[in-house]
């Protein structure tokens, strides 16, 4: 696809070229072109075609030097992405955070759309200074590229590995991915062996036999764990060396179950859930579990946290209900939905011992705050009396249409350069109408020596100034 100002140029070229030939063709008509001898033909036909190559080289060499001079190339992690407020933030390493706009002229390569570019995603921006700012000219996804010998799986064809009864799966699935991001959320039939470790210990940790099925897969299309794992095991001398390039995003968007350890179940801030009947969960259930049967699943919205991100972990004994209360959390707009393979029974195996008596019938969950993070009880009480300064992260124009009562306005993409107008002795608290801008204005400053938090929370607001905060 080319850019806006590859079109320009092209479109000039087409101008040029397009003179010419009614130029020739009128001379033509009009009796005028001369009686040269073939050579004074051709000499003229040189001199005049000349002289239009070196018009488009010219201007070629113009577009190229503009080219350079007003546009810079940056590499980094995508940290946070606003659709709605059109910016994005990539972390760039020896410069920290970049916050860029995007609009209607920004070419996506790799991707459909600003929609398929997510948190840790490896980015190459074009941008150049406009109003104050920087604008992307171009945005491509950094796709790792497979190395030679490793063949490329789809997600349909590791679906149809994986569906497959356990005496008939001769292939051993890797989750390259540190331990932490596998206990949260991992392919089904998946081990845990991230790079680090395999690079360290070596081939001990695969299996012995070099011919063994191998299939690598890590955080999607930007990430080259999986890839440098598999390099790795053709390395070792290992024959049959596959990856999953979509990684887990990719099977979680094709709407495909994921797993969560027993680990994570043990120690994460989850909300844990049993399907089971009353009967069932009386008789022994895991600690923390609350008890929704799957059959009254479908109207028990309300009793779930206002989050969307919580991270919510299901079991039970039937598949199909455990399939279908995945379903009914992506209805309910819940990401973060996962299962507990082996429930009760794997629970125990791994030396855990049951609850008995009734579960609980109330989820409660409380978000933990991250680095930075401001609670939304927290923002609220120092908006009412005064403590900090609420900033508003987002444009002038949504400003205007209603604002924290006392806010000042600093667009995410111009905090670097309007830094300077925050205070430095008292506290500084960014909001936004989703959380992702407040959360680029925390980056850019956070190492300034200033009193700055943010609120993950979206904040909706009233003219008056009355606000609401969804979690």
């Amino acid at each position: 696809m080319t850019s806006h100002r590859e079109n320009c140029l092209i479109r000039i070229i087409r101008f040029i070229f397009c003179i010419e030939r009614v130029n020739y063709v009128t001379t033509i008509q009009a009796g005028q072109w001369p009686g040269f001898m073939p050579r004074e033909v051709v000499m003229v036909l040189l001199q005049h075609w000349f002289g239009k190559v070196l018009l488009v080289s010219s201007l070629m060499l113009v577009f190229i030097v503009a080219g350079v001079a007003g546009a810079e190339e940056v590499k980094g992690k995508v940290k946070a992405v606003a659709v709605k407020g059109k910016t994005i933030s990539v972390d760039v390493p020896g410069r920290g955070v970049m916050v860029l706009k995007f609009g209607d002229g920004t070419v996506f390569r790799n991707a459909k759309s600003v929609r398929d570019i997510q948190p840790d995603d490896a980015v190459i921006v074009s941008y150049a200074a406009e109003g104050g700012g920087n604008l992307a000219s171009v945005i491509s996804r950094a796709v790792a590229t497979l190395p030679p010998g490793v063949r490329e799986m789809k997600v349909a064809e590791l679906e149809v590995l994986v569906g497959k009864g356990s005496g008939e799966r001769n292939y051993l699935l890797i989750d390259s991915r540190p331990k932490g991001k596998y206990n949260e959320s991992h392919i089904p039939t998946a081990v845990s062996i991230p790079f680090a470790e395999l690079e360290k210990q070596g081939e001990k940790l695969l299996p012995a036999d070099k011919g063994t099925p191998l299939i690598f897969y890590c955080g999607g299309l930007t990430c080259v764990l999986s890839h440098k794992s598999a390099a790795l095991a053709l390395k070792f001398g290992y024959n049959n060396v596959s990856a999953l390039p979509e990684g887990e995003p990719g099977w979680k968007k094709a709407e495909l179950p994921t797993e969560s350890s027993l680990e994570f179940v043990k120690n994460g801030n989850i909300v844990l859930i049993d399907l089971r009947s009353p009967g069932s969960v009386q008789a022994g259930h895991i600690p923390r579990a609350v008890s929704i049967s799957a059959n009254k699943l479908g109207t028990a919205e309300k009793l779930f946290p206002a989050f969307k991100g919580a991270p919510i972990v299901f079991y039970g004994d039937s598949e199909a209900e455990l399939r279908a209360a995945l379903e009914t959390m992506r209805d309910w707009g819940y990401g973060n939905a996962t299962l507990l393979p082996g429930g009760v029974n794997a629970w125990q195996a791994a030396g855990n011992a049951l609850e008995k008596g009734a579960a609980a019938q109330t989820i409660s969950f409380v978000r933990k705050s991250g680095p930075g993070e401001v609670t939304a009880t927290d923002f609220k009480g120092a908006v009412h009396d005064g403590s900090a300064l609420p900033v508003d992260a987002r444009t002038a124009e949504e400003f205007d249409k209603g604002h924290v009562a006392g806010a000042v306005n600093i667009p995410a993409e111009d905090m670097a350069r309007r830094f300077a107008e925050l205070p430095r002795e008292r506290r500084v608290l960014f909001y936004c109408s989703t959380g992702s801008r407040a959360e680029m204005a925390y980056d850019v400053v956070k190492e300034k020596g200033l009193r700055v938090q943010f609120l993950k929370s979206g904040v909706e607001v009233g003219q008056d100034g009355k606000f609401v905060i969804n979690e």
